[in-house]
């Protein structure tokens, strides 16, 4: 229907590949057993279905390989082969048998050598220089994602039952949902987040899931987060999960330096104190392993991060 398929090739399987948070993505397998990646997006968040989300998403995702093909960033992406506008699908070379970095939060650690391939793909994505295909500001994902980041854990009456994720949970979060000067500084930088001061391409979304470990090494995945705006954004986000996972006390400046561009630290400092304060208390959880007097530890570095109180 689509012409995507050699005429004398036909499609033998189609089964899931992956979670697929924000989109319906799956493994098909052809008649030769060569497999090839399709991913399609739907007017709604694939893990969560009550939330309506830009089906147009799928056309950014295709923009962005399309601006990082020739690059060092688009060599450790996995292949784009084609875009359909009519059917919100991209198709996408099949990576194989590789390990995505959620383990990280089961307690692996995430090797240096990994660390250092992300930080090195970051400074390759964040050189690219535009100017940049219009879509790629992508305004309606991220007025979707700022809701979600920003606004819905600090809102007082959200409905989230967080007692049911950690007992005890739901007192700690309405603690930092009365804190004026806290609230105040997010909605601060949610309103820069949705802003359009010029920056660099950005992935949006860098955390473990976001990455594959192969045979070939490590290749970064979806980018349908992605907009234009300052690197401080992606390597925050990174360094908030490097904690959020409990990787040593030393990863953050490890990640830091092998980006090896000067930083606004306290831009960066609120961006890692926010996607931590996001990730415990909204609605985008994550498998972690620990109880509520870490995620206490955790809640409070994140109000010092963002006010600028950290010692």
């Amino acid at each position: 229907m689509l012409g995507w398929l050699p005429g004398d090739r036909h499609v033998i399987s189609v089964t899931p590949a992956g979670a697929g948070n924000m989109n319906l993505v799956e493994r098909v397998t052809l008649d030769n057993q060569a497999t090839v990646i399709l991913k399609r997006a739907r007017a709604w968040v694939e893990k969560y279905p009550h939330i309506p989300a830009p089906i147009e998403r799928a056309e950014v995702e295709a923009a962005f390989y399309a601006a990082v093909a020739d690059s060092a960033a688009g060599r450790a992406m996995p292949r784009h082969l084609a875009f359909s506008k009519e059917y919100a699908a991209n198709l996408i070379a099949d990576l194989g048998g590789g390990t995505d970095g959620m383990i990280a939060y089961a307690g692996q650690k995430i090797t240096d050598d990994a660390l250092d391939a992300i930080a090195d793909w970051l400074r390759a994505l964040h050189d690219i220089e535009g100017p940049f295909d219009d879509i790629l500001t992508n305004t309606a994902m991220r007025t979707l994602n700022a809701f979600h980041i920003f606004n819905y854990p600090l809102n007082l009456h959200n409905g989230l039952d967080l007692d049911a994720i950690t007992p005890g949970l739901q007192h700690l979060a309405e603690g930092l949902k009365r804190d004026d000067g806290f609230v105040a500084a997010v909605k601060a930088i949610g309103q820069r987040y949705l802003g359009s001061e010029a920056g660099v391409l950005l992935h949006g979304d860098l955390y473990p899931g976001s990455w594959l470990t192969t045979k070939e090494g490590v290749f970064v995945i979806d980018p349908e987060f992605c907009w234009i705006g300052p690197r401080e954004w992606d390597v925050g986000v990174l360094a908030a999960h490097l904690r959020l996972s409990g990787q040593p006390e030393n990863s953050t400046e490890r990640l830091i330096k092998r980006y090896g561009i000067a930083l606004d630290r306290q831009l960066l400092n609120q961006i890692i104190g926010i996607e931590i304060m996001r990730r415990l208390i909204g609605v985008a959880q994550l498998p972690l392993q620990i109880g509520l007097e870490d995620k206490a530890m955790m809640l409070a570095d994140a109000r010092d991060l963002v006010l600028g109180t950290t010692k």
